[in-house]
């Protein structure tokens, strides 16, 4: 999957390496030639299908319906106001729809519809994508295929490497097959969200995944409302006759927080930075339904995720923002109900049930890693699930260790589990290199760096939240936490490339 990226030279602030070791690298020379000729293969593929295409019964109805839909709705008064409506709410203004967009509408769509739906919308996406890429593009300078530098490219193969191999060898290799694709996804939607943000197509990403999050947020803030029944397993037995966990349209308040936390700062960012009225407006909305929601999930992790991400970006930002953040957490605290502090002080507690519960898997899942330390399990809760028993401290199963880092390394061995570290760290240093080239004060270096700060602080909120949850169970966050990876690098590459530091794709 990986080697759909063209392989290019970076240079990486730090001791990451430099211009002349990457350029005469084997590994540079072999994927470069690897890129070539798959590129090489897609583009034919494409050009027979497109040829095909049009050439068949099919195509030519399709092709008449699209031209008659094109001659219908401007003069359709309907159709009009349900294209306005669209476009307020899934693009930024004198913006137009295009491939970010696509790329954003399949990803929202996992808010709403089971995950087998979503992949093969995300899978049709990527096809529409590289047929367009082929018939438009398909001189040979430009690339049909997302741009990914070897710096980056480099760590991505081997992380997959180890999780192709932790399938092979999984307890239960069916239901791993059914994780690789997830994970093989993921890797796609960071390689698109990069090539796509590199050329500034950032916000058409991001605009449609935080409407869907909104909408979601909207009905879970009617459910806690109109007070829909709480499972006893999703509370504290002290805080069963308080608490109303609300879930979106997801299955679990924990993931529907986990969302929240990739996307409210995304809206918080673009609230300050835009300048645009009507999208001000937008992203008020957004922002404030979004926080609501996050309050009535009554997930202490996602508060604390939270908590993280706005203190990362108060201080990429301005740091007396910090101050606002204290004096609005002292003005909630004063008036909110006192169950939002009991709830969130109980986080610290073992006397809490769940906190227990946490424990007793973390003892039990540390027990599982150590025996499988350097092989992994394989991928997914059925693997995890099958093996656990064995090891669990107290008799309630699991299917998943509460814990992201120790989760990992249990399904893909700790080799595995170090080649994601690598990734991770490139493209943190990379990031932090772009930002200390950014020059400007205040709203005016913001308005380059909104993006990117809050990408990294959602991301970072999310591996925070990690520490007592697995936070990429749940693969419609996963997939927007990897979109979210590809977002901050091509911006921050973008950014570098700007200033002649960075990379010409």
């Amino acid at each position: 999957m990986d080697s759909t990226a063209t392989v290019t030279h970076e240079t990486v602030p730090g001791s990451l390496g430099s211009a002349e070791i990457y350029e005469n690298s084997t590994a540079l020379g072999f994927l470069q030639r690897l890129h070539n000729r798959v590129e090489s293969g897609v583009i034919s593929f494409f050009l027979w299908f497109d040829q095909s295409f049009r050439c068949s019964f099919v195509g030519t109805v399709l092709v008449s319906v699209k031209e008659a839909l094109e001659r219908w709705v401007p003069s359709s008064i309907c159709a009009r106001v349900i294209k306005w409506v669209l476009s307020v709410c899934l693009l930024p203004s004198d913006s137009a729809f295009g491939e970010g967009t696509l790329i954003g509408l399949s990803l929202a769509i996992g808010i709403f519809l089971p995950t087998a739906v979503q992949m093969v919308c995300f899978a049709a996406v990527v096809f529409l994508l590289l047929w367009r890429r082929t018939v438009k593009y398909s001189e040979p300078e430009n690339k049909v295929l997302p741009n990914l530098p070897f710096t980056f490219c480099l760590p991505l193969i081997i992380l997959f490497l180890f999780v192709v191999g932790a399938t092979i060898a999984s307890v239960v290799p069916a239901d791993s097959f059914k994780n690789l694709v997830f994970w093989c996804f993921s890797g796609l939607a960071f390689l698109f969200a990069f090539d796509i943000s590199f050329k500034g197509g950032e916000e058409n990403i991001i605009w449609p995944v935080l409407a869907g999050a909104s909408l979601s947020s909207l009905l879970g803030i009617y459910q806690y409302f109109s007070g829909r029944y709480t499972p006893e397993a999703w509370v504290d037995p002290k805080f069963q006759d308080e608490l109303v966990r609300i879930v979106g349209t997801f299955t679990n308040p924990n993931y529907f927080a986990e969302m929240l936390g990739l996307t409210l700062p995304l809206a918080l960012a673009l609230l300050i930075r835009n300048k645009d009225i009507r999208d001000k407006g937008i992203m008020l909305v957004y922002a404030g339904l979004q926080a609501i929601a996050l309050i009535f999930t009554w997930s202490r992790g996602a508060w604390l995720g939270f908590l993280a991400s706005f203190a990362i970006m108060a201080i990429l930002f301005d740091k007396r923002l910090l101050v606002v953040g204290l004096v609005a957490v002292v003005v909630i605290v004063a008036l909110a109900p006192p169950i939002i502090l009991e709830r969130f002080l109980s986080s610290f507690s073992l006397e809490d049930s769940s906190n227990a519960y946490r424990v007793s898997v973390w003892r039990g899942s540390w027990a599982l890693l150590k025996d499988n330390l350097f092989r992994g399990i394989g991928l997914g809760a059925k693997a995890f699930s099958q093996l656990y028993p064995e090891y669990m401290i107290i008799q309630t199963p699991s299917f998943h260790s509460h814990n992201l880092y120790i989760q990992i390394i249990i399904e893909i061995g700790l080799f595995g589990f170090i080649a994601l570290a690598w990734f991770l760290i490139v493209n943190i240093w990379h990031w932090l290199g772009a930002l200390r080239m950014t020059g400007g004060k205040g709203l005016e270096r913001w308005k380059q760096t909104a993006i990117l700060v809050a990408c990294m602080s959602a991301i970072a909120g999310n591996l925070i939240q990690g520490i007592i949850e697995y936070t990429w169970y749940n693969p419609q966050v996963m997939l927007v936490f990897w979109a979210w990876l590809g977002v901050s690098t091509g911006v921050a590459s973008s950014l570098k490339s700007a200033r002649g530091d960075g990379i010409e794709l």
